[in-house]
């Protein structure tokens, strides 16, 4: 295509010096009138030249401005046979045919994308970082969902202050995480409350800042939550409290029937045998045994709701785990349990409470020693991994590990799968980790091992 544009402008000068020979030929020779008539040539053939050169200049500049304003209607007509440029103007209508098929294609993705974030739960709000801070903007939101409005009860608005000035609660709960993060915001009044669950998320387009914000009223979700963990309390509580009272009331029946004739009337001590005595005595000490048990039954669930706020200092990893390992040793070696400490990272520390922690660290390594009664080699390793915003320290053994079915039970409160445990052990200990802002998580294979990973926040 060049090359016919090159041959095609280079015969039209060669023609040009021709003529421009052929006219300083005649005006030598005086020949006035072949002059002229060259002369007129000569200007024909440069108003052709630039006339061609003019064409191809306006076809480039129609292509281009067509290009630049998005107008895909333009269409470049087919030259005549032998027109150098007529591939090009197949190029230039294949080109602007791939650019409008690529603006089709991009408006039908903006358009699915728009209709599912429109019909999504999760209220969403996208504005530039600046509008935050500003009190007197005309900016228009980039985004605002249906469910967003519908959670803050609000119309449809363009601009973000309008929205902003109807709920400053929800502009000062983002300022609070502008820079990225989540957080949990209770609103709303005695009629109709909601806990929205809210993340600000920032990122850069267009070498300027945006914000994404999504938030969710979870309150249905947790108050169901709530009502089952309330509904497995009270389905343990009430399996050992009738465990505890059927025979306290069998026996104290007992006691009556022993002390009463047959209408009912109460006996003296002088018609009372001596071998009913012994009985009424053998009842009431049963009684009082499983009322004994049934208090500290109340203690332990005493221990769970009353767990105190912890005191957080900051705490060495590895100088906590070796004097958890010198507290442990006795118990570790009766048991015949290799407890070992792998490498962890110098600088490891958390901000906790050690008395509560340590406290976290006996009950699960009496845990391990239990699971390992019958494994071969016993073990317990305790390693660390510290992380941007989090330090996990893991306690894994190799005993016997735990069934899945059981697996999100072993935090309940008196759960226990033991003959004479509690329960309570690991559901105080998840309390705890939960009192540091932290985290108490399990993971287990059965007839492997089990891991309990213990997660603070730095």
């Amino acid at each position: 295509m060049i090359k016919k544009f090159t041959i095609q402008v280079a015969l039209r000068i060669i023609i040009l010096l021709l003529f421009c020979v052929l006219f300083s030929f005649f005006i030598l020779k005086t020949l006035w009138f072949s002059t002229i008539g060259i002369g007129l040539l000569i200007t024909l053939q440069v108003l052709f030249l630039i006339k061609y050169v003019n064409n191809t200049n306006y076809s480039l500049v129609k292509f281009l401005e067509a290009l630049k304003n998005e107008d895909y209607s333009v269409y470049f007509s087919p030259s005549k046979k032998g027109d150098s440029f007529a591939k090009v103007y197949d190029d230039f209508n294949h080109i602007i045919k791939l650019f409008k098929q690529n603006k089709i294609e991009k408006e039908a993705q903006y358009i699915y994308f728009k209709y599912i974030l429109e019909h999504v739960n999760l209220g969403i709000i996208s504005i530039k970082k600046e509008e935050l801070f500003s009190t007197q903007s005309n900016s228009e939101m980039l985004f605002l969902n249906k469910a967003a409005c519908t959670i803050l009860q609000q119309p449809h608005h363009k601009y973000w202050h309008r929205l902003a000035n109807n709920v400053p609660w929800l502009v000062h709960e983002i300022k609070k995480i502008s820079d990225g993060g989540k957080i949990l915001v209770d609103v709303g009044d005695e009629i109709e409350r909601k806990q929205l669950s809210l993340e600000v998320i920032e990122l850069q387009l267009l070498n300027a800042p945006y914000l994404i914000i999504t938030f969710q009223d979870i309150r249905s979700e947790i108050e169901q939550k709530e009502i089952e963990a309330w509904h497995n309390v009270i389905r343990i509580l009430a399996h050992e409290m009738l465990n505890s009272f059927t025979p306290v009331s069998s026996l104290a029946a007992t006691i009556k029937s022993l002390t009463e004739d047959k209408k009912g009337k109460l006996l003296d001590h002088n018609q009372l045998e001596t071998e009913d005595i012994n009985d009424i005595n053998v009842a009431a000490k049963t009684i009082k045994k499983r009322s004994d048990g049934l208090l500290v039954f109340v203690k332990d669930y005493r221990k769970i709701s009353n767990v105190p706020i912890p005191q957080l200092k900051k705490i060495n990893v590895i100088q906590f785990l070796k004097s958890i390992q010198t507290l442990m040793n006795p118990v570790i070696e009766e048991a015949n349990v290799d407890l070992k400490l792998l490498p962890i990272p110098p600088n490891a520390s958390i901000k906790a409470d050690s008395k509560l922690i340590e406290q976290v660290f006996i009950n699960l390594i009496n845990n391990s020693i239990h699971a390992l009664k019958e494994t071969t080699s016993p073990m317990i390793h305790i390693s660390c991994i510290v992380e941007s915003n989090n330090t996990t320290i893991l306690l894994k053994d190799n005993g016997s590990g735990i069934e899945e079915k059981i697996l999100n039970k072993i935090f309940i409160p008196f759960y226990t799968t033991k003959k004479n445990g509690s329960g309570i052990g690991l559901s105080l200990s998840k309390n705890i980790l939960k009192k540091h802002g932290g985290n108490l998580m399990v993971s287990s294979e059965l007839g492997s091992y089990t891991t309990f990973s213990l997660l603070f926040k730095n």
